[in-house]
């Protein structure tokens, strides 16, 4: 839909340049307010130009930034290999459910989804969770691709840099290690305050 009205839009504020220039060419007073009509239609059709392109411009834009750590998977599709997937991890059946990721993958290549589910089903340090992780790391899901960083860093394999500005700041937030809590500093006990004398030149009404 934004396409067309994109396509739509532009068309018609070319259109309205065109007049507007045909007629800028006369001098009679009727061609000057012809010129303002077409100078007002040509602004007015700029607006609407900037409303539908406004979301594009405005995703391109953001996408270094945010796009990593927004960005979920693509549509699953309901084919009859992801279903048998869905069961068999569904029941705990691990191995069968990694086998499984691995044809789809092969025969949807572009897809995560299979990638996802084999390298969350897949044994730690086996050739499946490299190949897995190595794939699902080319996507821009931040939390998956810290999945992936994790899993290769322990075959030895620094994937990075990412494409994705996003999630390289994730990553460099991954290296950062937590400092362990400081142990308690034992202080000796505070000693008791000096008793205060009396002055004795002090009187109070009393005595």
């Amino acid at each position: 839909m934004w396409i067309l009205l994109r396509i739509f839009f532009g068309g018609l504020m070319y259109w309205a340049f065109q007049e507007a220039r045909l007629n800028a060419r006369g001098n009679t007073l009727s061609a000057d307010v012809l010129n303002a009509y077409w100078v007002g239609v040509v602004v007015g059709l700029a607006l609407l130009n900037g409303i539908v392109w406004a979301p594009y411009f405005g995703e391109r834009v953001s996408d270094p930034l945010t796009g990593g750590t927004i960005n979920a998977e693509f549509t699953e599709e309901k084919g009859w290999l992801l279903k048998m997937i869905r069961y068999a991890q569904n029941r705990g059946w691990r191995a069968i459910t990694r086998w499984l990721c691995f044809v789809e993958c092969c025969r949807s290549p572009w897809r995560p989804t299979a990638y996802i589910i084999g390298l969350t089903n897949a044994r730690e340090n086996s050739w499946l969770e490299k190949v897995f992780a190595t794939e699902v790391f080319k996507f821009n899901n931040a939390q998956n691709c810290l999945i992936a960083y994790r899993a290769l860093k322990r075959h030895g394999i620094d994937p990075r840099p990412h494409q994705s500005p996003g999630v390289n700041l994730v990553l460099v937030s991954e290296e950062h290690e937590v400092r362990e809590t400081p142990a308690a500093i034992e202080v000796p006990p505070a000693p008791e305050p000096p008793k205060i004398k009396r002055n004795e030149r002090i009187k109070l009404g009393l005595d």
